[in-house]
């Protein structure tokens, strides 16, 4: 029997259009097709799967992700580090008459720093964290590498005692930092021998020459004060620098001379060399560099922090006459530690004496 008559075709064309809508509403109506049916239809990299954990809602037409999708919490930035503030930067003059020229208010007060590699960095240090907050002193340095206590014609490099005259005559200095002795660790010449540094023999020889350039310190000088050394990254050198501290300590104070450690400040718990620490600001900070010798600009402010309170003190001290020099009247300047002759004076001997303190 045959349906498909010229009728029964025109009907069908007639009901399509009515049975595609009804079957459009089907669809509707179930939320369209299954999912592993939809991924089988859909070309691959169409439409993005949402992420697992994201919760699904509202209708979607289409599949794959929702119109609206639910607000991620947004994660707090935490605030940028703020940089440190930049390093203080100060002045090291050549001599008082430089630190003077062309300042409105010019420093009344100087100090002088004598010394090698270790004194010029010392006297930056000054510079830049003593002298920053305050209107006096000016620091003014007069530095060589190779500038030691021991003379040359021991086996020394440039002579200290030959240079001290213009370094003070251009410094009008109220105190005196002496920072040497590192590149005295060298053979000295004993008659037709050398004589190995740190040996018993060594030490006498060294003894005694620091005695002599002591003593003309003491005369020449005002307010000296000897700066001991640092430990360094090498543990042999750091030996020998803590034996040189003892003597230099011992013979500073048979010349009356005030002695500055500084080792405690680079070491760790265990004594041993540290490359980092606290700074003068209280921040832990670098203060050495590389090299395991030098200092960074942190470290140069704190190794000039353990000189301050004996420069202030010193620069508190009501100026005198420099020692050796004459005094009002044509007297000479006396030291309680002159012996005799001074204490005759001072009980009523030959004329009045200027006295300074002991350890001026």
């Amino acid at each position: 029997m045959r349906l498909a008559t010229p009728l029964f075709r025109r009907v069908a064309r007639l009901c399509r259009p009515a049975a595609i809508a009804c079957l459009a509403l089907a669809v509707l109506a179930t939320g369209g097709l299954p999912v592993s049916a939809q991924d089988v239809l859909r070309p691959p990299g169409m439409v993005p799967r949402p992420p697992a954990n994201v919760p699904q809602g509202g209708f979607n037409l289409f599949g794959g992700w929702t119109l609206f999708q639910p607000q991620r919490p947004q994660v707090e930035q935490a605030p940028a580090p703020k940089r440190p503030p930049p390093e203080p930067e100060g002045i090291v003059h050549g001599s008082a008459d430089e630190a003077i020229q062309g300042k409105k208010q010019p420093p009344e007060k100087f100090v002088l720093v004598l010394g090698d590699a270790l004194g010029a960095q010392l006297a930056q240090g000054l510079a830049d964290s003593y002298v920053k907050d305050r209107a006096n002193p000016a620091v003014i340095a007069r530095t060589d590498d190779d500038l030691g206590l021991l003379p040359p014609a021991q086996g020394g490099g440039a002579d200290l005692l030959a240079r001290l005259p213009d370094a003070v005559s251009a410094a009008k200095a109220g105190a005196t930092l002496i920072v040497l002795g590192s590149s005295d660790l060298r053979p000295i010449r004993d008659g037709d021998q050398m004589v190995e540094p740190l040996t018993d023999r060594w030490t006498e020889l060294y003894g005694r020459r620091l005695d002599e350039v002591f003593t003309i310190l003491r005369q020449k000088a005002p307010g000296v004060v000897i700066v001991g050394l640092a430990p360094v990254a090498s543990a042999e050198t750091s030996a020998q620098y803590e034996k040189l501290n003892d003597v230099l300590r011992t013979h500073a104070a048979r010349a009356g001379l005030t002695f500055a450690p500084v080792w405690d400040g680079f070491v760790d718990e265990e004594g041993k060399f540290a490359p980092f620490g606290a700074a003068v600001d209280g921040q832990r900070r670098r203060l050495r560099l590389n090299d395991g010798v030098r200092f960074t600009k942190a470290g140069a402010r704190k190794l000039a922090f353990f000189a301050e309170k004996d420069i202030t003190r010193l620069l508190a001290e009501p100026k005198a006459d420099a020692p050796g020099l004459v005094g009002p009247g044509g007297r000479p300047v006396l030291s309680l530690t002159d012996g005799p002759r001074g204490a005759a004076m001072l009980s009523g001997g030959a004329g009045p004496a200027q006295v300074i303190p002991a350890a001026a």
